[in-house]
């Protein structure tokens, strides 16, 4: 790590590239800090109308509430249980309901989230819709590049998400494929009638061989009716130089790879939930993974995605970005010197950042690589496989 310990934190000139959740939340909490905070977001598009489901544990909702990150009274709905569901020609059309375990979740939509925390970026703050081509440490500084313009700073902090740029500059390597990808849908709920397909306080996760699914509800964005949101994860071959297809961009052979599933392996509930998707609300997300060596490489940090990036089993990834940036604004707050600010936040957030790779790894594999006879478990079996997965004492 390059040290720079002439550098005071108050004063000096950051730029953080990306401005998603991540990006907001770091530069709330590098403004705090009294620096001088340029975001660069490339996408000219409005964030806040990518409406796919999130949730946060209650506990840390709480916590970001109490820092001011977003408001306490952000649509949310309560889940308290995850409804378990395998195939079961005897259950009926629901199949077969294996275990109720409990939960403490918050379910929300993306982009209500984005909203709330981009409301609270400071008026300070200088944000520029701009594409970041270069960025480099200079050993006094560092140099970003946006839009062929080339701009100085102190430090720059990566939040550019899974396929980072900063990441890559700082030597933190490059996501490795899982195997596997994650269909995704969500629509208003009054296009399946009168009854919600899931009932209030409840998420639901349907089982089949070498994969599963989930289903929630979720808030729509303001003045929107509550929606319906699912997500299916699948074996893919190793996709190539494929990223994230967004809403309506799914072709024609990986919606037939969907088809095929719920065709053989959902219940006829769960499968109508589904096929209520139109193909302009289908999309896909190939399933990546990494741990990083360090989240502070001599003027380069990291948050979020663009730092360790953990599969979506773990439901971290929004969490994991705002206890990124309440971590920096803590070692800002606890130090008036950038060395000894890195000193605090690299650790620390390198450890947590693997701690979950590992555990969206192990989850992965228990869900859908070596996936068990789903059909054959009942409540008991259902929650030693869940325990051992979790804790990693999975044979």
């Amino acid at each position: 790590m390059t040290r720079f310990p002439g550098r005071r934190v108050r004063g000096s000139r950051v730029a953080v590239v990306g401005g998603s959740v991540a990006g907001c939340a770091t530069a709330i909490a590098l403004a705090r800090a009294g620096c001088a905070v340029t975001v660069f977001e490339r996408s000219r598009g409005v964030l806040a109308d990518r409406g796919f489901g999130i949730g946060l544990a209650g506990p840390a909702w709480r916590e970001f509430a109490d820092a001011g990150y977003f408001a306490a009274e952000t649509p949310a709905l309560p889940c308290r249980s995850r409804a378990w569901i395998v195939a079961d020609p005897a259950a009926g059309e629901a199949g077969r309901l294996a275990w109720r375990q409990p939960l403490d979740l918050l379910l929300t939509n993306w982009g209500i989230v984005w909203r709330g925390l981009r409301e609270r970026v400071p008026d300070t703050v200088a944000w520029h819709t701009a594409t970041v081509t270069g960025v480099r440490d200079t050993g006094d500084g560092a140099e970003v590049t946006a839009d062929g313009v080339p701009g100085r700073f102190d430090v720059v902090v990566g939040a550019d998400g899974y396929a980072s740029q900063v990441r890559r500059i700082a030597g933190g390597g490059r996501p490795g494929y899982a195997g596997y990808a994650l269909w995704r849908g969500n629509y208003p709920v009054s296009r399946l009638g009168t009854a919600p397909p899931v009932p209030a306080g409840t998420g639901v996760s349907v089982m089949f061989p070498g994969g599963h699914a989930v289903c929630y509800l979720i808030p729509g964005l303001p003045g929107a009716q509550t929606r319906v949101n699912w997500a299916a994860y699948l074996p893919l071959p190793r996709p190539g130089g494929l990223l994230s297809l967004p809403p309506g961009t799914v072709g024609d052979g990986l919606a037939a790879v969907l088809d095929r599933v719920v065709e053989a392996h959902f219940p006829a509930r769960w499968a109508r939930v589904v096929r209520a998707t139109t193909r302009a609300e289908l999309a896909l997300q190939p399933i990546y993974d990494l741990a990083v060596p360090r989240y502070a490489t001599g003027r380069l940090l990291l948050a979020g995605d663009a730092g360790a990036l953990a599969r979506p089993h773990t439901g971290t990834g929004v969490t994991k970005a705002i206890q990124d940036a309440l971590a920096l604004e803590a070692a800002c707050r606890e130090h008036d010197r950038w060395d000894a600010v890195l000193a605090a936040y690299d650790p620390p957030r390198t450890a947590n950042g693997a701690e979950l790779v590992a555990l969206g790894r192990r989850l992965g594999a228990a869900q859908v690589g070596r996936t068990p006879d789903w059909a054959a478990m009942d409540e008991g079996g259902f929650q030693r496989w869940w325990r051992s997965t979790v804790e990693g004492s999975a044979p």
